[in-house]
C-alpha cells in the first residue's frame, strides 16, 4: 500500500486520526484543532481493565503532525509540551505522517520523566499498519470512495450513548462545550458503566469551512446512533433545543429533560381555599400564566396538572407524557444539573 500523504489536507489528517483513534476502542473523541486549541488536536477517552470488576478511565490528548517535506523539530516539541502543562491528562500522544529524527527521539527520552503524564509518539510505520489494518479508511480517505457512517459510530465501544441537548457557546470554536456538557464528561467517568456523549455541532460560522447543511446532517446521525438524548432547557428560547427532543422522539429514543428552575412559572395564590373548595384565583393565573388564555374553569388537564409543567415548556412535557410516559423530566438548576444528570444515569446500572 502506497500512500500519500500530500493528497489530504492537515484538517483531514486530524479526521483520520479521530477515525483511528475510534477504531482503537477510544471514545468522546473531540477535534479541538485550530488557534485557540492549546495543544490539542483531539482529546479522547480510554478505558482500561485494572482487576476484575475494576476500571480506569485515561484522559488522553492527540497531536496530530501531517509533516511531509519537513520533520518535527525539539523546539516544536518543546512548545507544544508546554501549552499541554495546563491540562490534567494521562496520556499526550502525537501521531506523525512521517518519522523523527534520532536526536528528538533522545530528546524525548530525556524529558519523560519531567511530566506529570506518559509521552507517545506514533510516526508513519504505526499510521500506515492501521491503515493496512482498516482498508476503508484508506479508500475513504486517500480513493475518495464512500462509508456507511454508521460502522463508525462510537456506541459500539461505550455501554451507553448519550446525545446532549441545549444551548451552545456563545462563542463558536470547534471543539467547545458548555460548562454542564464539560462537567458532566468529567463526572461520567466515575460511573460504572463507559459512557461516550456526542455533542451537536455549533450551527454558526466558526471559519472551519462546515455549512448548516452538513451540520444538521451530522445532528441528525448522531441522534440516531444514540441511546439516550439528554436536554437541559435553561432558558425560554431554545427551540433547536425543542427540534432534538422530537427528533429523538420521532426515533423512539430514551429521552431525559432537565428544565432550570429559573423558568418555572409562579403562581401567587394556593390552589385550595380550603380543605373543601378551590381556589378560582389559582386557575385563572395557571391559564393566564402558563396556557396564555383567559379560561379559568378547573377542567381535567387542570386537575392533573402537576408543578414541573409551570413553565414554557408544558405543552411538549405533557404530550412526552402521555405519547413517551418512560420520559425522565425533573426540575433543576445551574448547581445541581450536572448530579442530576448523573443521578438518573446511576439508574442505568441497575
Amino acid at each position: 500500500m502506497t500512500v500519500n500523504w500530500e493528497k489530504i489536507s492537515p484538517e483531514r489528517f486530524e479526521q483520520l486520526c479521530s477515525d483511528i483513534m475510534r477504531s482503537e476502542g477510544f471514545y468522546n473523541i473531540r477535534r479541538m484543532g485550530g488557534s485557540g486549541d492549546r495543544g490539542r488536536d483531539i482529546t479522547a477517552q480510554k478505558q482500561t481493565q485494572l482487576f476484575f470488576g475494576s476500571k480506569e478511565t485515561q484522559n488522553w490528548i492527540i497531536q496530530c503532525k501531517r509533516l511531509v517535506k519537513t520533520n518535527l523539530s525539539i523546539d516544536d516539541l518543546s512548545s507544544e509540551l508546554n501549552k499541554i502543562r495546563m491540562h490534567k491528562i494521562d496520556y499526550y500522544l502525537v501521531i506523525l505522517s512521517n518519522t523523527l529524527k534520532p536526536n528528538v527521539v533522545d530528546w524525548i527520552d530525556g524529558i519523560r520523566k519531567d511530566f506529570p503524564f506518559k509521552i507517545l509518539v506514533n510516526d508513519i510505520d504505526w499510521l500506515e499498519s492501521q491503515l493496512k489494518r482498516e482498508p476503508s479508511l484508506y479508500k475513504f480517505y486517500f480513493k475518495n470512495e464512500e462509508r456507511s457512517e454508521q460502522i463508525y459510530s462510537i456506541k459500539n465501544s461505550t455501554d451507553l450513548q448519550i446525545y446532549t441537548a441545549g444551548k451552545m457557546p456563545s462563542v463558536a470554536l470547534r471543539g467547545e462545550i458548555t460548562k454542564w456538557r464539560h462537567d458532566l464528561e468529567l463526572n461520567s467517568s466515575k460511573l460504572k458503566n463507559k459512557i461516550g456523549f456526542y455533542h451537536p455541532e455549533f450551527a454558526g460560522c466558526d471559519h472551519t469551512g462546515i455549512y448548516l447543511s452538513e451540520t444538521v446532517q451530522s445532528d441528525f446521525r448522531m441522534i440516531s446512533q444514540s441511546n439516550l438524548l439528554v436536554a437541559y432547557l435553561e432558558d425560554k428560547q431554545q427551540f433547536g433545543t425543542i427540534t432534538e427532543i422530537m427528533i429523538a422522539y420521532s426515533m423512539n429514543k430514551q429521552i431525559a429533560i432537565f428544565i432550570d428552575e429559573s423558568i418555572k412559572t409562579e403562581i401567587t395564590v394556593p390552589e385550595m381555599e380550603n380543605e373543601d373548595s378551590v381556589n378560582s384565583k389559582y386557575y385563572e393565573q395557571v391559564y393566564d400564566k402558563v396556557f396564555k388564555t383567559n379560561h379559568s374553569c378547573p377542567c381535567d388537564l387542570m386537575n392533573e396538572l402537576k408543578p414541573i409543567h409551570l413553565n414554557e415548556y408544558w405543552f411538549m412535557i405533557e404530550f412526552l407524557s402521555i405519547r413517551q410516559p418512560d420520559t425522565f423530566i425533573k426540575m433543576t438548576n445551574s448547581v445541581n444539573v450536572t448530579n442530576d444528570i448523573i443521578e438518573y444515569l446511576k439508574e442505568f446500572e441497575k
